[in-house]
């Protein structure tokens, strides 16, 4: 799974070949993958699984806080709660390839992302539970209407992923003025709610 992820993050979909995978992961046998998962597309859903799983509970109990508290309408909150559980896993997962894997995830998914909870070719389900319902409370604190707060929504996302992904780019590199994955989050929730709040 880290091979698949790994060369996802880096080739895309198309580019992470069964053959490339199974070669990345050390295996001989060009079956590995059939043989453990059944075919490339449950090995990629297993990967997406397996790294989103913790992210997602992560983000399932800052949700329940949010709304506890009554800020299930605060574009600061919900970016946080959107931010922090994907950081806190980039940081433990050093060096990460997810941010990544999720913008290959993406960049097979339609813009607005949003609306299309469906599998999308690849077998991966997008957006996971917990994030689906925190997408629909941003949804739902956009004052734009429905269709224009779901794409403002999924625009956030996208940057999130995106700006994420730069950075593990960055670090792996050894690039010598890579800004603070602490100070990252910090400046991409106050930038995602002021765009919530325009």
């Amino acid at each position: 799974m880290e091979a698949a992820e790994h060369l996802v993050a880096r080739l895309g979909f198309d580019g992470a070949s069964s053959r490339a995978i199974t070669r990345a992961a050390g295996h001989r046998n060009n079956s590995a993958i059939a043989y453990h998962f059944g075919s490339r597309r449950a090995l990629l859903d297993a990967v997406w699984r397996w790294r989103s799983g913790p992210i997602d509970a992560h983000r399932r109990r800052l949700v329940a806080e949010i709304v506890e508290q009554g800020r299930d309408q605060d574009p600061e909150a919900l970016m946080r709660a959107l931010v922090v559980p994907s950081v806190t896993a980039i940081d433990a997962l050093r060096p990460s390839s997810w941010a990544r894997y999720t913008v290959a995830t993406l960049s097979v998914r339609p813009l607005d992302f949003v609306e299309a909870a469906d599998p999308g070719d690849d077998g991966v389900a997008v957006p996971p539970p917990a994030t689906r319902d925190l997408l629909d409370l941003m949804r739902s604190a956009v004052t734009d209407e429905p269709g224009a707060a779901s794409l403002r929504v999924a625009l956030v996302s996208r940057s999130l992923a995106s700006t994420l992904a730069s950075w593990e780019a960055d670090v792996e590199r050894g690039e010598p003025d890579v800004v603070p994955l602490g100070t990252l989050a910090e400046r991409a929730v106050a930038l995602g709610a002021t765009v919530l709040a325009a």
